[in-house]
């Protein structure tokens, strides 16, 4: 099983030099992925009505003047400093972007990175930055799965002629394609939604911030909809980030591994006060250890 961690784009730690930091120890400890995760731009806290499923409360708790580093160009710069890792956003909110463009920037960094990226990919959950930005909150599910399609379409460097319920595209070619010829999709979210996605039109389903319970009901859902679906379940990867919701034990751990998990992605502390990323350290060496990481020299 591979493990990657999640390293701060956001948030006081999200310096050039932090991050280029962390990133140089997720390889030295053996790490495998280095993730990042996503917004575009912040209201006032108290502006944003919709349920952030990441907590609780359901309350949305960031400031809106939170450094939020753009994740694929981070990736970018970690990706330089770490040669050996795989790059992957965990997720991107696909549905406030132009495919075409987000087709564009995925394959150049792929291409410049030598085939590491991952694209953990979400519908969203924040209304208010879909209307900030202009972009339609309602049908962003089905959205979503279109613009995965034309994108994948782009990646396979022939003529595309294209022509959805949202996207046309008629005679355009695109290079470079990614260096493996496209690049892996995991699908975010565990709502029933979410898991059929990743079943239907997935390479994997990543889900955050959920309980072991949750997990092993999720990945057993996702097997039985891969096989009503005519896939493989085998061939679509789990990829889990447990966030705050359960510890990385030994005895979690074994649950992972006892479920199949393909990938396990850690969370570092985000809001904790970590001057000299002392308690950063401190969370990537316990995982690190408890995953039987080899240390690389």
């Amino acid at each position: 099983m591979e493990v990657g961690v999640i390293i701060h784009n956001a948030g006081a730690k999200a310096s050039p030099e932090n991050l280029l930091k962390t990133a140089r120890w997720a390889e030295e400890l053996g790490y495998h992925a280095l993730w990042l995760t996503d917004h575009v731009v912040l209201k006032e806290a108290e502006e944003i009505k919709s349920w952030y499923p990441y907590r609780t409360h359901g309350r949305w708790d960031y400031p809106p003047d939170t450094p939020w580093t753009d994740p694929l160009l981070t990736l970018a710069w970690v990706g330089a400093a770490a040669p050996t890792l795989k790059l992957g956003t965990s997720v991107l909110v696909v549905p406030l972007r132009n495919p075409i463009l987000l087709a564009k920037q995925l394959a150049s960094l792929d291409f410049l990175t030598g085939g590491r990226v991952i694209l953990g990919a979400g519908a969203g959950w924040m209304k208010e930055e879909f209307d900030f930005i202009g972009e339609d909150f309602d049908n962003r599910g089905r959205r979503v799965v279109e613009m995965v399609q034309l994108m994948r379409a782009l990646w396979s460097g022939e003529m595309v002629d294209f022509k959805g319920e949202f996207y046309e595209v008629s005679g355009g070619q695109m290079y470079p394609t990614p260096v493996f010829g496209t690049i892996p999709v995991v699908w975010g979210g565990h709502s029933e939604a979410a898991i059929r996605r990743a079943a239907r039109v997935g390479d994997g389903w990543h889900p955050t911030q959920i309980t072991l319970d949750q997990l092993e009901a999720g990945v057993k859902k996702l097997r039985q909809y891969c096989e009503e679906y005519g896939r493989d379940p085998d061939s679509t990867l789990v990829i889990a980030r447990p966030g705050d919701k359960y510890d990385i034990t030994p005895e979690a751990h074994a649950k992972h591994l006892e479920l199949g998990i393909d990938h396990l992605v850690v969370d570092t502390p985000i809001k904790q006060e970590d001057p000299d990323l002392s308690l950063l350290r401190e969370r990537m060496e316990r995982a690190a250890e408890v995953c039987g990481l080899t240390r690389r020299n």
